[in-house]
Order: structure tokens, then C-alpha cells, then sequence
């Protein structure tokens, strides 16, 4: 095969996918980087796949397909499927995280829980799974056998992987692990490259290096927060209350005198906080902690003594509180530089929690070494926007910025902006709620079928609708939801297609972002007001941080965060090229010209003879 265009699944390439092949194509050819925003429907998974693994055959490099989606990996698996068709020869692995793919009974273990359990029944020889694949780090008889019959088979599934290393009671972490380290092409999620200790792990057990690899980053809008959470870390007074209950219960009363001096420490740092925004907040020096813990006990030796304690613990109830803490000490010691450390006291459902939080404001820490080092890639989401933003935070030197167009039909989809109302802090109270609440209660009713609205906050969505009136059933979306509940609940939303339904969701929430409405599940998507982060003192202390480094501060830490957030839910509707909907902003500041300026163009109208135009495209 030729050319990347071989290796293309598909019998046609539409326009714009044609022009994301030749810039993908030419940019891995040169050993760059593509950020490209790339709507819904382009089909950018199959196309970046096709000229990677083209590029990676050619020049004997691996393929890192990166998603935070479970349903991304599965159609990234059947799209190799399709390549794999075409006569390529190559080898492909689907990894989910190491707790995912773990034989043990493991409910309720997460994060550092899960890691710390794992390592100590691993190292004490006691997990039957892992030990059926290694034993002394040398690969059994029968995990070689395994693993060679799992490389006969086309790509697979992690379900699959999982279901089968069961089966033989093996560990489906390292029979996955072995796989990786033959596969042209590794399906993960983004810590397998931008998590340090995992990147780490992972790289050095398939002696990899960063030049190694061309990397595909997928939903790219979502790195810097994943970097940026992973890199965070937060003590509260609830985990020290629960801390010291794990120490009574298991006798370690030696350390339950310094977690009661934890809290009055925390106690005595939150006097000089000031309120903001329902919760008092102020922020702490490094050094001011420390020498507060020290007056009581030795900091490293803290630290030592909660994590021996904890490893007993976890030996007896594999989570432990007191582990907890001493991450959290251990992090605390970290630079200054691109963090935040603050305290915050909020009232919450178990009464009043103090909180103590350091964290990162710059995702570039990470971001920037990784990007200069691997071989090349490309970076894609349909909410890419703007570019030289992603660019900027993600520190990618060598970037070429790409837009493409919607590949579905102009006048299957509806446009609006509505100027009539505001969410805007000063503006609220009961008659704009009424007055928004009227204006949903008109748009419901002239979208046919479903349609989903979406507001900036729980609090201010109940707000407008106790005063929101619609034949149509109403579905408020809950601010804790399992993945069970979701599934429920979306099968009832969509089951109300005939008769209509109202979701009434939360942007950047459950429903606003990797959730499908094909077809007419979903006739129109209204998002009510914009969802501006807090103006607490993260926020603050991150457009000071954005304005020193870029002088975009309020932009890159403010407007467009919450601005992602509202075309994120607008891409509900329209899935597919023969879908046809309304998309509609109710706000004026979104006819404002620098909220205006980030909103997708096409087709887009500001407009108060919005009754109408509805009328007139959905044909009534």
C-alpha cells in the first residue's frame, strides 16, 4: 500500500475528511503536531487512525490512540477492524485503566485506593491472578500460551480480554501489558502518556521512549483538566474525621494525636478567610503549613508513620484513610510555581468542611516535555476552540491549527441566538427566572418531539423551572448519577420521543458531553445562559497565572472554559448527515461580540423573531 489513503477504511472520503487526510498526512510527515478542531460526523477517528498507522508501519514507530470515552475505544477497536480488512498487517491492544482491568473483587477501591491495594497484594504474594501470569517476573507457560492464542485474533475488544483472562484466572492488566508490547497500535486513556508514575510504568515495561510513539489525543478539549486534576490534590476535614475512626477501629492510637492537631491546624489557617461565593477561602503559604506541622511532629516523619499504618490497614480493608493523608503531605511539598494552595470552608450535606487543596493551575507541566519529545501526532476534538489557546496551554511548539467545516447539510440544522434574557450575576432574581422560564416554555413547545436545555448551575435551573409550563414530561438530570442511572435514565428521556420530553441538564455535567441523540431522539438543544466558573479564588488565582504568561488571563481562565462547556452541549443535536435540529443561545451576552466570536458560524443567527423561523423549519 502506497499511501495513507490505503489505508483508509471506508469506499468514499467526504470533502472536509479528505482535507483533514492531506493536513494529517503532511503534518506527520514532517514531524509536527495538528491541533484540529473538527466537528461531529467528520469521521476524525477513522482518518487519524488510517494515516498514523500508515506513518508507523513506514517508519517503525507505535500508534497511541488516546481517549477518556469507553464508547471512543470501541469504535476506534472496529475501525482497526475495518483497516485490518484491507490486507495491513499489524497488531493492535485495547488498555482501560489497571483498576479496570483488574480479576479482583475490588467495589468501592479508586485511584491511589485501588494502586496502594493492588501493590501490596502483588508484592506479598497473594493475588492468585497475577501469579498465574508471573512468577518471579518470568512469564508462565500458560500466559505464553494465552497471550500467543489472543494474538491470533482480530482487534479486540477490552471486554473481550477481560472476559478471557478470567475465564483462565489471570491478571487482565498483564496479559494486556504483554500484548502491548508486540502492538503496532495501543487503545488507552490519556494517564498511560500524561500521568508521570504511569507513563513511567508503562513506557519502561515496553521499552518505549517518547520518540517512539505517534500520538492521537481524541476529545483533545479535556486534557489540560484531566492533566491538571491529576496533578491537584486536597486534604479535608471530613477524610482526617474518617482517618482517625480507621485508626481507633485498627489501634493506632500513637497517630490519632496528630490527625486532631491536623484539624485544629486547619482551623486556625481558616480564620483569616474571607467569604466568596457561599464559601470562605484564603490562600496558604507552603512553608505556613509545614511549620505548623512540625511545631507537633516532625513533617517526614508524619508522613512515614501514616503510611505504615495504612499499609496494615489495607492488608485488613484494602482502602485506607490514613494513606490518603499522607499523599496529600507528600504532594503538599511540591513546587509553587503554576499551583494554587488554598483553603476553603464550605457548608455541605455533613455540615461545615474545611478544605485544603493544592492545585495546579498549568497543565503544561506535563504537557510541554511530552509534546516536544514524542515523534508527532494530532490533537482533535469538535470543541477545539480557539486553537491558539490549546495551543498556548498545552505548550505545543511545533503546532500546525486547523478548523474544518461541518460535513452535514446547512439546512438540516437551525442556528439561533436569542438576546431577550441574562444569567448574569446582578440580573437575577425571580422575574428574569420567569421571564427565561417563559421563553423555554415557548421554545418547548415549538420544537417537536424532545428537545434538551441545559443551564449554567443545578441551583439556577430549579430556579427557572418552578416556573417553566409544557405539556411535554419533564426529566431533571441529578447532580450524583452511577452509570446505571444515566442508562436509565436516557432510555426513558429518548423512549418519550412521540409525545416529547424536557432534559433539563447542566452544562459540562452528566448529559452535556458523550452522549448521543441520533436521528429524532433529539430535535433541539437550547443552552440557557453561560456557565462562567465561580469567581472564587481558583479561578482567580488562575487568570492572574494566564495573564502573566500569555496576558490572556481572563480569556484562557474565564470566557473560554465556560464557552467550550456551551458548544460542547449544543453538539447533542445533529449527530449524523440526515439528523435535523435546532440549536439555540439564550443569553444576550452571547450576541456580544467577544462570547459571540467563539460560537461555531455556520448558519448562525441573532435573532428575537425566533417563533417564526422555528415554525418555518420544522414545518408547522
Amino acid at each position: 500500500m502506497n499511501s495513507a489513503i490505503d489505508f483508509f477504511p471506508y469506499g468514499k472520503v467526504r470533502i472536509e475528511q479528505d482535507q483533514f487526510l492531506k493536513d494529517l498526512d503532511k503534518t506527520i510527515g514532517e514531524g509536527k503536531i495538528l491541533l484540529a478542531h473538527a466537528p461531529t460526523g467528520l469521521g476524525k477517528t477513522a482518518t487519524a487512525l488510517s494515516v498514523a498507522l500508515y506513518h508507523a508501519i513506514e517508519k517503525k514507530k507505535r500508534v497511541l490512540f488516546l481517549t477518556s470515552r469507553h464508547t471512543q475505544h470501541a469504535i476506534a477497536v472496529e475501525t482497526l477492524r475495518e483497516i485490518k480488512q484491507k490486507g495491513v498487517s499489524f497488531t493492535t491492544i485495547n488498555l482501560v485503566g489497571k483498576r479496570s482491568m483488574c480479576s479482583q473483587e475490588i467495589a468501592g477501591l479508586f485511584g491511589n485506593d485501588f494502586n496502594d491495594f493492588c501493590k501490596t497484594i502483588v508484592g506479598r504474594g497473594e493475588c492468585e491472578f497475577y501469579n498465574n501470569v508471573r512468577s518471579k517476573q518470568q512469564l508462565s507457560v500458560e500466559a505464553k500460551k494465552a497471550i500467543s492464542d489472543l494474538q491470533q485474533y482480530p482487534p479486540m475488544h477490552n471486554q473481550q480480554i477481560m472476559n478471557f483472562s478470567r475465564e483462565q484466572k489471570m491478571c487482565g492488566y498483564e496479559i494486556a501489558i504483554e500484548l502491548a508490547k508486540k502492538a503496532t497500535v495501543i487503545i488507552a486513556d490519556y494517564n498511560y502518556l500524561f500521568n508521570p508514575h504511569i507513563q513511567q510504568n508503562f513506557f519502561t515495561k515496553l521499552d518505549l521512549e517518547l520518540n517512539d510513539v505517534i500520538v492521537i489525543v481524541d476529545e483533545g478539549h479535556n486534557l489540560p483538566s484531566r492533566v491538571v486534576d491529576a496533578l491537584s490534590s486536597n486534604l479535608s476535614s471530613i477524610t482526617i474525621k474518617n482517618a482517625v475512626l480507621e485508626a481507633k477501629k485498627f489501634g493506632y492510637n500513637g497517630v490519632i494525636f496528630w490527625l486532631q492537631e491536623l484539624v485544629r491546624i486547619l482551623n486556625e489557617l481558616s480564620k483569616s478567610s474571607e467569604s466568596n461565593f457561599g464559601s470562605t477561602e484564603n490562600l496558604v503559604a507552603k512553608e505556613d503549613f509545614i511549620s505548623k506541622v512540625k511545631a507537633v511532629v516532625e513533617y517526614d516523619e508524619l508522613i512515614n508513620q501514616l503510611e505504615l499504618a495504612a499499609e496494615e490497614v489495607r492488608k485488613k480493608q484494602k482502602k485506607s484513610y490514613l494513606g490518603g493523608i499522607a499523599a496529600f503531605l507528600e504532594a503538599w511539598k511540591g513546587e509553587d510555581k503554576g499551583f494554587a494552595r488554598i483553603l476553603a470552608e464550605k457548608e455541605s450535606n455533613y455540615g461545615s468542611v474545611t478544605t485544603l487543596s493544592y492545585q495546579c493551575l498549568d497543565p503544561r507541566i506535563i504537557t510541554e516535555p511530552i509534546f516536544k519529545q514524542i515523534f508527532t501526532g494530532v490533537i482533535m476534538s469538535g470543541t477545539l476552540t480557539p486553537l491558539f489557546m490549546y495551543r498556548d496551554i498545552l505548550g505545543i511548539t511545533r503546532a500546525v491549527e486547523k478548523e474544518y467545516g461541518s460535513p452535514f447539510p446547512p439546512e438540516n440544522k437551525l442556528s439561533l441566538v436569542i438576546p431577550e434574557t441574562s444569567t448574569k450575576y446582578n440580573l437575577r432574581g425571580e422575574a428574569m427566572f420567569q421571564k427565561i422560564a417563559g421563553i423555554c416554555s415557548e421554545l418547548a413547545n415549538l420544537i417537536p418531539g424532545n428537545v434538551a436545555f441545559f443551564f449554567p448551575s443545578y441551583q439556577l435551573r430549579d430556579s427557572i423551572a418552578n416556573h417553566l409550563r409544557s405539556p411535554k414530561k419533564l426529566f431533571f438530570e441529578k447532580k450524583e448519577m452511577s452509570a446505571e442511572d444515566k442508562n436509565t435514565f436516557l432510555a426513558e428521556f429518548k423512549a418519550h420521543k412521540s409525545q416529547g420530553g424536557i432534559l433539563l441538564g447542566v452544562s459540562g455535567a452528566n448529559f452535556a458531553e458523550g452522549v448521543d441523540f441520533p436521528g429524532d431522539l433529539l430535535n433541539g438543544v437550547v443552552v440557557v445562559g453561560l456557565p462562567l466558573g465561580k469567581p472564587d479564588l481558583y479561578t482567580k488565582e488562575i487568570v492572574k497565572y494566564y495573564e502573566e504568561k500569555f496576558g490572556k488571563g481572563w480569556d484562557y481562565g474565564y470566557i473560554y472554559p465556560a464557552m467550550s462547556k456551551c458548544i460542547q452541549s449544543a453538539g447533542r443535536c445533529i449527530r449524523s448527515e440526515t439528523d435535523k435540529g435546532a440549536v439555540i443561545y439564550l443569553d444576550e451576552r452571547f450576541a456580544w461580540q467577544n462570547y459571540y466570536a467563539c460560537l461555531p458560524r455556520e448558519g448562525l443567527r441573532v435573532t428575537k423573531e425566533y417563533v417564526g423561523m422555528l415554525q418555518e423549519f420544522f414545518g408547522q
